[in-house]
């Protein structure tokens, strides 16, 4: 049974991806242009967006290739810092659990803002 945030149609790209070995040809997090960079961080598209949901879903992730538990006081602290004062437009910041992580290897977090129909009463 289709259970996912993601459409049907990018639900199904996104196997398609994982099928073909996409996702096992180094990290495709980082080979993503930023939509917009930090010093120790970027933002980017998700290629595979959970678009059941989101207008827009964007990911926050270290430049350095590193999980959550090795990231540095540096990397943490820009991290809140962004948080704080940038991330703001964002409604939700979501993490998937490392059971449903497609890249665990790297760590990101989901910048989502929803649809406008969920908003609607």
């Amino acid at each position: 049974m289709f259970q996912d945030l993601r459409t049907r149609k990018t639900y199904n790209k996104y196997v398609k991806a994982r099928v073909k070995g996409i996702l096992d040809n180094g990290c495709r997090l980082c080979k993503i242009k930023p939509v917009k960079e930090f010093k120790y961080w970027k933002i980017i598209d998700n290629e595979y967006p959970w678009d059941l949901v989101a207008k827009i879903d964007h990911l926050i992730l270290p430049k350095r290739h590193v999980v959550y538990e090795k990231l540095n006081k540096t990397e943490k602290k820009e991290l809140n810092l962004i948080k704080e004062t940038y991330l703001e437009k964002y409604e939700i910041i979501a993490e998937a659990t490392h059971r449903k992580k497609s890249i665990p290897d790297h760590f990101h977090q989901h910048l989502i803002i929803l649809k406008d129909s969920l908003h609607k009463k």
